[in-house]
């Protein structure tokens, strides 16, 4: 075993041994309980007791006992930090065999079987060693406990008399003279047998083999049960451990996995003045083997690409990784998009061992003329369109790359409108499946298109997310769901971006960086001035309530559209998850500390905007604010 395993080792067994501490000292309290319904039981004379000795025992020795059995509640609920201690363990069961042994003197008769009790609560420790202890204290206890029951007891025919009644004994007059008339009876029953070894007669030996050796065999077997099962227990525990450390450094290795594979993917939103871009990949696993990528492949032309691997896992996501820095190495200007796949294919083919492959999706755009260029090797067929008008793009499926030699894929072509979109995405999206079995599927996918008009390509992926979320209803995903927008602005527009650090003081310079912005775009004052306030309480918003004032990155991006007099605002933290459009308020009226907290600012961000959009994309808040004019 490794240090590390020893130290989580020792962990664990510290919590049991406080688990068990605490289970045994609620089992103390039980006891406590029952040695206190018998004292009462004896205080009313529904018990007879004869002997004065053992009358004052009960008397003396049962309110020790309680207290005794009571004191470990006082750890339980007050000094819980003890629990955890080695020693504390043996202060409760020893504690424990104190009042069995107490009970076994005074009633001989009825608390013999409270033996096995001890030896069975020592298995709450999962330590053999332990109950080893536990097991030879309680034969010396009820050892010691047999003999003082034969003095002080409860009269005990077992005891003391064996299977010879005698009737020249007078049972009142061993009561009346105590201990000495006990010893008396004993001297008298000696004398009257054939020497020391005639067992019935002589009732110290006899007790000893007709007592206490059937008790101890008894107690024995239950002592081996108890060892086997705790030495069986104590093996799993440290096995459960060891498989623990094994899952929680393959874990650790997965997700150091998951951030280098989305670190090699790039932001998830992407604008300039001709194009609008948001991506999300969302990994069935700790990584998987979906990718996007985008590329400003010179001033006039910008390129977006999805793709599915073969497979889960690991291999997919290495695979993965190889992908894209082909992309990235064979991107380039005045390429035709069948040609890139095509140098991609015959990258990914060559010594391909795992022989895996991928379908993939990559079209270019022309910033200028709109035209968009594409090649689809065996993927899904995207969905193009703007408000209302969306559809599937009708396009030919070539092969799938890296499964053969020579890629099979063509070119196609068509010219977006400005305003007009393509959605990539892989076949998580329509092979998710609820709970009945069915799929998401393509029709339900375009119809969610077309539902209602959309302000930005960021509500479109919230809204997808949202009703993927509700037609699974939270089934566990099987596969990788990508997806992957771009949108044609096809105008002039204004384009700046800023980051800032989530601190009281830092808000006054973001507001600044903001009414520059206007300035310098001659954006309407009036608008301008509003503007600010539903800046200022955005910003404090993600201050205060999302990073609570600890710093944080929040990023900027501000766009005018001088041709349809448009301005956008887009918002990106990694503050928690908070959407502010969430909170209902109905117009202000009456009192306004009725309104929830943060619910009037956002009801002024909601007037002064004529759309708002929010989507949790990669762990990250966007909000997307529209105004036009």
């Amino acid at each position: 075993m490794t240090d590390v395993e020893r130290q989580k080792y020792l962990e664990a067994y510290y919590d049991n041994e406080a688990d068990a501490n605490k289970q045994m000292s609620l089992a103390n309290a039980a006891a406590a309980v029952y040695m206190l319904v018998i004292w009462i039981f004896y205080l009313t004379g529904f018990f007879l007791v004869y002997s004065l000795i053992t009358k004052i025992l009960i008397n003396v020795l049962f309110p020790i006992g309680i207290l005794t059995l009571l004191t470990p509640l006082l750890y339980v609920f007050k000094f819980k930090t003890h629990l955890r201690k080695p020693g504390y363990k043996y202060f409760v069961l020893y504690s424990f065999i104190f009042v069995i042994m107490t009970l076994n003197v005074i009633l001989p008769k009825h608390s013999a079987i409270a033996w096995a009790l001890c030896i069975l609560m020592a298995n709450h420790y999962y330590n053999p060693s332990v109950g080893t202890r536990v097991f030879i204290s309680v034969l010396i206890a009820s050892f010691l406990a047999m003999f003082g029951g034969m003095f002080f007891g409860e009269f005990d025919a077992n005891l003391l008399f064996g299977n010879k009644i005698m009737e020249s004994i007078n049972t009142q007059e061993i009561y009346a003279n105590g201990v000495a008339g006990r010893i008396e009876m004993l001297n008298k029953l000696y004398n009257m047998g054939n020497g020391f070894f005639d067992l019935e007669y002589n009732r110290y030996l006899g007790s000893v083999v007709f007592y206490f050796l059937p008790r101890g065999i008894i107690l024995f077997l239950v002592f081996l049960v108890s060892y086997a099962l705790n030495k069986r227990t104590y093996k799993l525990l440290v096995s459960e451990i060891r498989v623990n450390s094994e899952q929680a450094k393959a874990k650790t290795e997965l997700e150091v996995a998951k951030e280098i594979q989305l670190a090699t993917l790039p932001s998830e939103i992407a604008s300039s003045k001709d194009v609008e871009i948001v991506a999300e990949l969302r990994a069935a696993k700790e990584v998987g083997g979906d990718f996007y990528d985008y590329f400003q492949i010179d001033d006039d032309h910008t390129a977006i690409v999805v793709g599915d691997i073969s497979g889960k896992g690991v291999p997919a996501a290495m695979f993965m990784m190889k992908t894209i820095t082909c992309f990235k190495n064979f991107m380039a200007p005045n390429k035709k998009p069948s040609q890139i796949l095509k140098e991609v294919n015959a990258a990914l083919y060559d010594n391909n061992q795992m022989q895996m492959f991928v379908t993939c999706f990559l079209a270019i755009l022309n910033k200028k003329t709109g035209v968009l260029e594409f090649a689809n090797a065996g993927h899904n067929p995207p969905v193009i369109g703007s408000n209302l008008k969306y559809e599937f793009l009708q396009c030919k499926s070539g092969f799938i790359l890296g499964g053969l030699e020579d890629a099979f894929v063509i070119d196609e072509k068509i010219t977006l409108k400005p305003g007009e979109s393509i959605t990539l995405y892989t076949d998580g999206v329509t092979e998710a499946r609820n709970e009945k079995g069915e799929f998401y599927g393509e029709e339900r996918l375009i119809n969610l298109f077309n539902s209602r008009e959309f302000t930005c390509l960021v509500e479109i992926h919230h809204s997808l997310k949202d009703d993927m979320a509700k037609f699974t209803d939270n089934f566990e995903q099987s596969d990788d769901i990508t997806v992957i927008s771009l949108k044609f602005q096809g105008d002039d527009c204004a384009i700046t971006e800023n980051v800032f650090n989530a601190k009281i003081e830092n808000i006054e310079g973001a507001l600044a960086f903001v009414e520059q912005f206007c300035d310098e775009e001659r954006i309407p004052v009036d608008f301008k001035m509003k503007l600010l306030v539903v800046a200022d309480e955005l910003y404090s918003n993600i201050v205060k309530y999302g990073y609570e004032n600890n710093g944080g990155d929040v990023f900027t991006r501000l766009v005018y559209n001088r041709d349809k007099k448009e301005f956008a605002m887009t918002l990106i933290d990694k503050a928690t998850p908070f959407n502010p459009l969430d909170v209902d308020n109905k117009p202000v009226s009456g009192n306004a500390d009725d309104l929830k907290v943060g619910g009037l600012g956002i009801l002024i961000v909601k007037t002064i905007m004529t759309e708002c959009a929010y989507d949790r994309i990669n762990n990250k808040n966007i909000l997307v604010l529209k105004k036009k004019f």
